[in-house]
């Protein structure tokens, strides 16, 4: 009997707490986050421990020796509204200084569960608070884990029964990353990816799930024993586990990048790069003067064709949503198509939104060549079969640099980023079902192998869908694993030349295989540990090899791939970055010229023409396409003369009666969209102007022989890019909780919804803003309306993954997340989170103080 996550569960939609610790130590309440991932629904911490109490707190980046000793003093005693906190791990934005918190009571059974190790939590509590699809909570499960490659597994990479995924309602030919806890008795947790075993295989074993020693984190202790029907030794689980099913293989692409395009040989920038990235533009343009925005938003792309270098800054008006292959259209690109006659180009916010989005897309285009890659999730050769009563198995029986994919091209180079030198551009060639039969049944000692059995392992086990096949050794040469790792190939049939390339440059660097100790440090230390989590390396490293490469300095670029891959591996073993090594590198070498310009917001800010060396080839890529893209017109530049005002689109709603307390309210939230949304503008633009005069002050004293006035002008210049940095990254999740706060509270106007459609638009089109507020809260009415009036596309809005709730506003205009709690047995009741108390003019105050005596639950 399967216990299913309950979806209407109280425990699963509890919001994770939001606090922040200044460098003086002071802790305050953030802006909650409203989205369904930042909630404890989905993750495998909310089934483990009910009633847990979760807090995220962020911590400074740039502080001094004292400033962080107080920062760790606080973190180390955080009590906040009763509630004693306590550091318990942290997920992928511990580069970010987020870190997570539990209640005291669950702080020390996490700490076992984590051996007490403090690098272990910081790198692989993630498990836990991963926002997994799919969840079943199984009463009674056999799990067996072995080592890596017996009966068919490898590294991070294990077999679940069939049965299994028809419960959770998977093709049997997908690979499936999964988060597992399990072990009621010492509790132990894995990650990785899964592929389906046959229930007739999985009876005759006697186990449910069969997992390699490296997909548990952190290590197992204890011995193993040997299985007779297992035919290996191992540790066998028997009773309840939870199993969470995070990513399902599919067909995806990603789009090129210049950390691809700068190892491109001379022929191949000349030939194949540059004509497809001109072709590209001028379809482009095309779309564009001819008014066809279903084209242009084609040529763009939607939201799941992303690159690898996506990292602009903070969109304030965009929504952004929590999956990248959900469906529908982003609101501005839904109202462009719904628009036949093309008026709500002009419209303010649909002018910025496109505007970013052409921003984008143009430096990718220009510096990444503009072209699409297929993407797959890299997997393994295992097989574990049952033939005539016997278990077979194999494992890397593939040959080294051959590959079992889907794509028809004979050869293609295998690109897993960050890339690091050209060596981690792996060629191999893919086998053809004629020659790969043969060696897997060699590899079974089974020449007679059924064919009937030979087409379930081709289907079930090898060519499952949206994967790409590799040995283990050729996967780890640019540091690939079976956990689900996301790679693209560029295939021979398109780029021939480009893999000509790369085949005969060689191998001109030795990646080093050395045995890297673990870092463990005492869990004491926890709080030193997570503070040394902090900051990301890794993209400041890249760019200043980029640099390196556009100079024409590939020696410079070799000495920062050792830095590069310590960057990678700070946390979890004991090496550091060698600032010294990477301060050498910078001295001799100037930023390439177009990487500042990859977070601009306005199509009209990437320079027409920029002076770069003949070596580089990013630069000279850019030169071209930019000369070829021109400026496009003026309606999406800020100023224009012909600019529309949202007053002209009053008229899409009419006819609703709309009441006084309905229009107020309307007005309330659209107070409070404008004000949140000029505060985080102001303060950004502040920022802004500090480091403009930091930056001016350093480069003043920066010959001075003063040395003590260097180190003063550097700290300050440092401290000032990363306030700017915080905020930015703090502005995103602002952002993102307003639009969802939007949405909330127009998701509870089901009752007369057209006159509170009516109501807000009337609002909205009275002010001077970008009209924002509409499109965040009424955006499916706004492209119904435009599609009806003139004739276009009646198409989807992409809604956010959210709770079932809605935004209440109290008397005293406090906002409080209301979510419905189905009772079977009775009554449903209510489940109410308080947001924030709205005072007035730019003044959101977090905690809730005007009123102890009403809860958050009723």
């Amino acid at each position: 009997m399967t216990a299913t996550r309950t979806q209407n569960s109280a425990i699963d939609h509890q919001l994770i707490l939001e606090l922040k610790i200044d460098a003086s130590g002071n802790v305050t309440r953030k802006q909650s986050k409203l989205g369904r991932k930042d909630t404890l629904e989905g993750k495998l911490l909310a089934q483990i421990y009910p009633g847990i109490q979760v807090a995220r707190v962020s911590v400074p980046h740039e502080l001094t020796s004292y400033e962080q000793s107080v920062v760790e003093n606080r973190m180390a005693k955080l009590i906040y509204d009763e509630v004693e906190y306590k550091l318990v791990g942290a997920s992928g934005s511990a580069k970010d200084g987020k870190f997570y918190f539990v209640d005291q009571k669950h702080a020390k059974q996490i700490a076992e569960r984590f051996q007490h190790w403090p690098e272990a939590a910081i790198v692989y509590f993630a498990i836990l608070v991963s926002d997994c699809k799919l969840m079943i909570e199984e009463p009674d499960l056999n799990i067996v884990v072995v080592k890596d490659h017996v009966l068919g597994t490898n590294d991070c990479r294990g077999w679940v029964r069939e049965s299994l995924y028809r419960k959770l309602k998977i093709g049997t030919n997908r690979f499936c990353q999964f988060r597992m806890a399990f072990d009621t008795r010492e509790p132990k947790q894995a990650k990785g990816a899964l592929k389906a075993m046959s229930d007739r295989v999985a009876d005759r074993l006697g186990v449910d799930v069969i997992l390699p020693e490296s997909a548990c984190k952190p290590a197992l202790k204890g011995g193993e024993r040997f299985f007779p029907q297992l035919g290996t030794s191992g540790r066998l689980y028997e009773g309840p586990a939870i199993l969470g099913i995070k990513e399902v293989s599919r067909e995806s692409e990603f789009g090129s990048s210049y950390t691809l395009v700068e190892h491109a040989s001379e022929e191949s920038l000349q030939l194949e790069i540059m004509p497809r990235m001109i072709e590209q533009i001028r379809k482009v343009r095309k779309a564009w003067d001819e008014g066809d925005y279903g084209a242009l938003l084609e040529l763009l792309g939607k939201s799941e064709v992303a690159t690898f270098e996506d990292d602009a800054s903070f969109d304030p008006e965009t929504l952004e949503q929590d999956s990248p292959a959900s469906e529908g259209w982003e609101p501005a690109e839904a109202v462009l198509l719904a628009d036949k006659f093309g008026h709500s180009i002009r419209f303010p916010y649909v002018a910025n939104q496109i505007n970013r989005k052409l921003a984008r897309w143009a430096f990718r285009t220009c510096t990444g060549g503009g072209f699409r890659l297929p993407s797959f999730a890299l997997a393994d050769d295992g097989i574990l079969i049952e033939y005539r009563g016997k278990i077979l198995s194999a494992s890397d029986w593939i040959p080294e640099h051959t590959a079992i994919t889907s794509l028809t091209a004979e050869k293609g180079l295998c690109i897993r980023y960050p890339i690091r030198m050209q060596e981690d551009l792996l060629p191999v060639r893919h086998l053809s079902n004629d020659e790969l039969v043969p060696m897997m049944k060699q590899a079974l000692g089974l020449p007679e192998l059924d064919d009937s059995l030979v087409r379930y392992v081709l289907e079930r086990q090898l060519r499952m869908q949206g994967t790409y096949i590799l040995h283990s050794e050729t996967a780890s040469k640019n540091g690939g694993d079976f956990d689900f790792d996301t790679i693209c190939v560029m295939p021979s049939d398109r780029f021939p030349k480009f893999i000509a390339g790369r085949i005969a440059y060689g191998e001109k660097y030795q990646q080093e295989k050395t045995k890297l100790p673990k870092a463990k440090s005492p869990w004491w230390n926890v709080y030193l540990v997570a503070m040394k989590a902090r900051g990301n390396r890794i993209g400041q490293i890249t760019d200043l090899k980029t640099s390196c490469l556009a100079a024409g300095r590939p020696d410079l670029a070799y000495r920062l791939v050792k830095q590069l891959q310590n960057a990678l591996d700070a946390l979890k073993h004991k090496v550091e970055v060698d600032e010294a090594e990477v301060g050498g590198v910078r001295k001799e070498v100037s930023p390439a010229p177009w990487l500042k310009y990859k977070r601009e917001r306005r199509i009209s800010d990437l320079p027409p023409h920029l002076e770069v060396a003949d070596t580089d080839k990013v630069g000279r890529l850019y030169n071209v396409g930019r000369k070829e893209l021109g400026f496009l017109p003026r309606e999406l530049d800020g100023g224009f003369d012909e600019k529309t005002s949202i007053e002209d689109f009053r008229g899409l709603f009419t006819g609703e009666v709309v009441k006084k307390e309905m229009f107020e309210e309307c007005q309330l939230v659209n107070s409070i969209y404008a004000d949140v949304a000029s505060k985080i503008v102001q303060r950004e633009d502040e920022l802004k102007l500090q480091l403009k005069t930091a930056q001016s002050h350093w480069e003043a004293v920066r010959q001075s022989e003063d040395k003590e006035q260097r180190r003063a002008a550097v700290l300050a210049r440092n401290k000032a890019q990363t306030a700017l940095w915080e905020h930015e990254q703090e502005a995103k999740d602002q952002f993102h909780s307003l639009h969802l706060f939007m949405h909330y509270w127009a998701q509870g106007k089901e009752e007369n919804r057209p006159a509170w459609v009516q109501a807000m638009g009337t609002v909205v089109t009275g002010g001077t803003g970008s009209g924002a507020v509409l499109f965040q809260s009424f955006s499916q009415e706004i492209v119904d309306a435009l599609a009806e009036l003139t004739g276009g596309q009646r198409v989807r809005v992409r809604l956010p993954k959210i709770i079932n709730g809605h935004v209440r506003f109290d008397h005293e205009q406090r906002a409080w997340l209301v979510e419905r709690i189905v009772n079977p047995e009775g009554p449903d009741g209510e489940k109410k989170v308080f947001l924030f108390h709205y005072k007035g003019k730019r003044n959101l105050v977090f905690e809730n103080t005007s009123d102890p005596a009403v809860t958050e639950n009723s």
